[in-house]
């Protein structure tokens, strides 16, 4: 998940650099010790510096696998002895475990993709207790900390909890972004219909304009689902036009 890893730290050329000093330096001893100890103390910072901060990634990852296991967690005795997968007695024993993995998870590394993460599990968590307006802090905050598609994500969540209470406004905000700046997670097909569905009875008109031609896509999922939702819309399903026979003119 961090975007900082031995594997891409070639990808990093300030990482890039600091790798080729140090393998300098190993090859250089002697003519290095002669230029000086300040150029060495800062090669030897450099190199404090990359293990650091590969080590917290690391260690980000860890606590964050973590809390993943507990969230993945049966209800209920073990199956059999030496069942490596987690049991919790009850819903709420597990919820409890739950919200305490991820909490660590956020004090801990505050501002990171791990964070982001945890907020976001901790508002699906609140969702599922049925405490929308912690849901919504938590999502807001997974927003704030995360990169790229952690604030898809969690934005995309934001409008569900928004159409779900009245807030019509600003769910249709979110899903036009959507539209516009699609992403990795959230397409524009899956956004505009989303749109469509929230705006089906305000401005049917626009909603059958978002959907229908997302119907005759090639794509079976998408088409599938755009022909559910207009059939819901004033005037249904339109039936595709009838082929051209050879010699027909059209």
């Amino acid at each position: 998940m961090d975007k900082v890893t031995r594997h891409e730290l070639k990808s990093d050329p300030l990482a890039e650099e600091a790798v080729h000093t140090l393998q300098y330096v190993a090859g250089h001893r002697e003519k290095v010790m002669r230029i000086g100890g300040a150029v060495l103390a800062v090669i030897l910072i450099l190199a404090g510096f990359f293990y650091y901060r590969d080590r917290q990634a690391t260690q980000r990852q860890a606590a964050l696998a973590v809390a993943l296991r507990v969230r993945d967690a049966q209800i209920g005795p073990a199956a059999n002895a030496g069942d490596v997968r987690l049991f919790f007695g009850t819903l709420a024993d597990k919820q409890a475990a739950q919200r305490k993995a991820f909490l660590d998870v956020v004090a801990k590394y505050p501002g990171s993709d791990e964070s982001a993460m945890a907020h976001y599990q901790l508002g699906v968590l609140s969702t599922d207790e049925g405490k929308i307006q912690e849901a919504e802090q938590q999502f807001k905050q997974a927003e704030a900390e995360g990169s790229t598609e952690f604030k898809a994500a969690a934005r995309w969540a934001l409008q569900e909890i928004y159409a779900g209470d009245g807030r019509t406004k600003e769910a249709e905000a979110i899903l036009r972004e959507f539209i516009s700046s699609p992403t990795a997670i959230v397409s524009k097909e899956q956004a505009s219909i989303e749109l469509a569905k929230l705006i089906a009875k305000t401005n049917p008109t626009e909603a059958r304009s978002l959907v229908e031609p997302l119907s005759r896509t090639d794509r079976a999922a998408v088409a599938r689902y755009a022909q559910a939702v207009l059939i819901t819309l004033p005037g249904g399903l339109t039936p595709p036009p009838p082929a051209t026979k050879a010699g027909e003119k059209k």
